[in-house]
């Protein structure tokens, strides 16, 4: 994600003295000790539902002494209340393609757990510079659920994740129209694969055709 931004800078100049960014799906915090290196003034909502992943975010936060950052225990959907996270979970795990979805998340091997969710809309009612919407296959949901206030939002990163499995519910062509009737200009290019999941699930990924896509977005 970070290499895409830089791939792009004249779409990522904040507006603002203390811009706003939405980071859903946060991991462990890497992007956020990036945004705050770059734009120190700005704040930063952070949504990270694994709860081993959440604690690490939370201690680079705290280590690494950096204000502004609120960081919140909850996956970002369309909904509020609980559902299972499906994935590679516990200490030392690797949380790359936890999801919500069991289409991408339930894998062989895959444990679950109940966590808590939050529609976000109820963020985007104010101005937010920039929304980062790495959420494992749930991005159509979400962003049809926030589609009427993403004339607030100034730039977005967006990875799509598709199977054959989530081609009814999280398509790249819908997810893209949602995102240019809202007014954003959207340029796209594929995951590199040998980045795109974890090496344990190339069979799984070659057996379900899984895809990435990057989406920068901006409005004109």
């Amino acid at each position: 994600m970070i290499r895409a931004v830089d791939d792009f800078p004249s779409f990522f100049e904040l507006a603002g003295e203390d811009p706003l960014i939405i980071d859903c799906g946060a991991n462990i915090g890497v992007s956020v000790l990036e945004w705050k290196a770059r734009w120190p003034m700005a704040k930063v909502i952070c949504f990270e539902p694994d709860p081993d992943a959440f604690r690490l975010l939370e201690l680079n936060v705290i280590r690494n002494d950096i204000p502004g950052v609120r960081c919140i225990e909850a996956a970002v959907t369309n909904f509020d209340g609980y559902a299972p996270l499906f994935g590679n979970q516990g200490v030392g795990a690797d949380a790359r393609g936890n999801s919500l979805r069991p289409e991408w998340g339930n894998r062989e091997g895959s444990q679950s757990t109940e966590v808590r969710c939050e529609r976000l809309s109820k963020y985007l009612q104010q101005d937010v510079a920039f929304l980062k919407l790495d959420i494992e296959g749930a991005e159509e949901a979400v962003l049809s659920e926030v589609a009427e206030h993403l004339d607030r939002v100034q730039a977005m990163y967006v990875e799509v994740h598709e199977t054959d499995l989530l081609e009814d519910s999280n398509s790249l062509d819908r997810i893209i129209d949602t995102l240019q009737r809202a007014g954003m200009t959207v340029e796209q290019e594929p995951r590199y694969q040998p980045h795109a999941l974890p090496q344990p699930w190339a069979q799984w990924g070659r057996q379900h055709d899984a895809r990435q896509t990057q989406l920068i977005c901006y409005q004109d």
